[in-house]
């Protein structure tokens, strides 16, 4: 029964387009301790748990300053089971400023976890085993007008950042994925917000009938007009990997609507600020046949931010 349960996830999250499409990605190669375990350490599948010690990775956050460019560079080391450091480098108007190097401890659980700086408070962190990839929310803050730079980051192993479309030679953050091209940097709402929604549904199969599922969702918007959605789905307490969709958005605050945008395909979103949740419609054509989804309200996220102080 459970290989039939995990059948099924993996038909279920090889997502078609209905009212948004997904693009289908070599399988990448999990964290793993650096400690001649070839990769193998892999995403809660057989009996396997990612680990993250001997791990580094890179970071990278594009802002402004006093109408200047900023370019946030972060690098993520973990050193041991328990402790890593990141080092900080800020570039504003092309001119580099004061460099930072940042001890911490952390616990992982395989899938999230949370790093403690100090007095510079603590980050929780999120691993995508379908992309490789860790996010936090990470936030710099200007010692002498008290003003922030920095926001959710992407860290991916170092050397495998994809490359800056706004600057070939430099890689960074933003990339170009599922058709999705980044946009102006912007403060406006919804950036730099995290979202989260569940959904209970059911799915047809030929084998076991109609069976219940949870859908899980989190959606985090970006302050370069990039959105990025993770989707998950449980049945009788089993999970799927997070399969990742890459959008851009915009957003009126007139009438509070925006629109995700991901290869041509718009879908309509409604920000409701009395409750402070945003409401769409996601239909899924399954692999296999059969549809999910329908309509999705998301409630906001309070995420914790390490602050770093220049």
């Amino acid at each position: 029964m459970k290989k039939a349960i995990k059948t099924i996830l993996v038909a279920f999250m090889a997502l078609t387009a209905a009212c948004f499409t997904s693009c289908e990605k070599e399988p990448t190669t999990p964290a793993n301790n650096g400690n001649g375990n070839n990769g193998n350490g892999n995403n809660n599948n057989g009996g396997q748990t990612v680990e993250l010690n001997g791990t580094s990775w890179v970071g990278k956050y594009n802002d402004t300053y006093q109408g200047y460019q900023a370019k946030i560079t972060w690098s993520l080391d973990f050193n041991s089971e328990t402790e890593g450091e990141f080092y900080f480098e800020l570039v504003v108007a092309g001119q580099p400023q004061a460099d930072q190097t940042i001890p911490f401890t952390y616990t992982f659980d395989g899938r999230e976890g949370v790093i403690s700086a100090g007095g510079m408070g603590t980050s929780n962190f999120t691993y995508n085993p379908d992309n490789n990839t860790i996010t936090m929310n990470l936030m710099v803050e200007v010692s002498n007008d008290g003003s922030t730079l920095g926001g959710v980051t992407i860290f991916y192993p170092r050397g495998q950042e994809p490359e800056d479309p706004e600057n070939p030679e430099d890689p960074g953050n933003d990339t170009v994925d599922d058709g999705v091209v980044p946009g102006e940097i912007t403060d406006q709402f919804p950036a730099n917000t995290q979202w989260s929604a569940t959904q209970n549904t059911t799915y047809h199969t030929e084998e076991l009938g109609d069976l219940p599922m949870t859908l899980n969702y989190i959606l985090d918007f970006n302050n370069n007009h990039i959105a990025l959605l993770n989707v998950s789905a449980t049945v009788w307490g089993q999970t799927s990997d997070p399969q990742l969709v890459r959008f851009n958005w915009t957003f009126d605050e007139g009438s509070n609507t925006g629109t995700l945008t991901t290869k041509g395909v718009p879908l309509p979103f409604t920000f409701n600020p009395d409750n402070n949740t945003i409401e769409t419609e996601f239909n899924f054509d399954v692999s296999g046949g059969g549809t999910a989804g329908g309509n999705v309200v998301f409630n906001r996220v309070e995420t914790k931010a390490l602050v770093v102080r220049i």
